[in-house]
This record gives C-alpha cells, structure tokens and sequence, in this order.
C-alpha cells in the first residue's frame, strides 16, 4: 500500500504535456517579442549617429560660411552680386522658393523630391555661389559632402519690417540685402531630407558700403 502512495505521490510530481506546452509557449512569446525590438532599437541608433553626423557637418559649413561672409574686406558690390546669385541659385527649380528647389514638378500639383545626386550638387552650387563673395580671401571655405548622405543649402536675403504710408497703413517685410539667412539640412536618404532637422545661421555684411 505504502509503495503504491508513493508511485502517485512521484507521478503528481511530474509537469504535465499541457504545461510544459504553455511554458515553451509564454517562453517563446518572450523571446519573439525580444527578437522584435531589435531592429527598432539598430534603426533607432542608426537614426542617432545621424544626427549627431547632421550636427557636426552643419556646424562645420555654417561656421566656415559665417566666419568668411564676416570678413571686413569684403566689398558692398562683390556681397550683393555673389549673394544674390546664391539667393537665385536656391530658387531654381521646383516652386521656385527656397526648399521647394530640391523638387521637381511631376505634373499638376504634384511633386518629387530630386535623386541623390541632383541634390547634392544643388547644394554645392549654392555653397559654391556664397563663397564667390568672399573675393580675394586667403583661404577660402571648403566643403566636401559625405556621397552617403543628402544634402540642401538654401540661401535667401533678410528681411526687415516697414510701414507703409497712406491711409491703408500695415506692415510689410522688405528684403534687407546687409542680411542673408543660410540654411542646412541633410538625410541618409534624399526622401527624408524635408524631414531632416534645419540648422541656421544669420550673417550681416560687415564691410564698407563705400568700397
């Protein structure tokens, strides 16, 4: 009788086929979901190292254009020509207005942004337009983008707020051509590049008007 109590005893000790089915089953579930986070959390670091990459080149173009477009040699006839060309270069294309310059028209109101390397050398010729300014400097800004990513430069000149005469008075913004605002924007992917973070700068003509 005792070794038959014992038997049952020990058979009761044992897991059943149905528990050790939920358990691989709870197991697997947990593993699944682990398995998941992974390229979330790859495309969440990647994203990361993006935007610092995004940072230090925008602080590196911005900066050189700053410092040089700051210089106090240059002339009031050299900023106006080169900055306006800049200004122009960044209009082309698209909508004809600033970032709307990295699209192009698929007909209607539809459109596209450009390949990789139509951007990128849109970008340059910007870059290349607003360091003509800087005429006869000794070192001159440089600046040659990573193929990986894409890039947008846009330049377009300050402005300032007048009051217009007359019985109708309002506020109107001018362009304020001792002024020009650069902005930068880059992306791993060209499609990306509207929603990239935009850096910024402001650079006021620091030279003579009488030269």
């Amino acid at each position: 009788m005792r070794r038959i109590i014992g038997h049952f005893r020990r058979a009761r000790a044992a897991f059943t086929l149905m528990e050790v089915n939920l358990a691989v089953f709870i197991m697997a579930v947990g593993v699944l979901a682990m398995v998941s986070l992974y390229p979330l959390g790859f495309r969440e670091s990647q994203q990361s190292r993006d935007d610092v990459h995004a940072a230090i080149t925008a602080n590196e173009v911005l900066g050189q254009l700053t410092a040089a477009l700051s210089s106090r040699n240059i002339k009031w006839e050299t900023w106006r020509k080169c900055i306006d060309a800049a200004v122009d270069e960044s209009n082309k294309g698209g909508a004809g207005a600033g970032w709307f310059s990295y699209f192009e028209k698929k007909g209607g109101n539809s459109y596209q942004v450009r390949r990789r390397g139509s951007v990128n050398d849109h970008a340059k010729s910007v870059f290349g337009k607003l360091v003509d300014a800087v005429e006869g400097a000794t070192t001159k800004p440089s600046w040659e983008p990573d193929s990986k990513y894409a890039y947008g430069i846009v330049a377009q000149w300050g402005k300032r707020i007048v009051a217009t005469s007359g019985q109708n008075r309002r506020c109107e913004a001018m362009n304020d051509y001792s002024r020009v605002s650069i902005s930068f924007r880059m992306s791993r992917r060209p499609g990306a590049l509207m929603a990239a973070p935009i850096y910024y700068t402001e650079v006021h003509f620091q030279g003579d008007y009488g030269d």
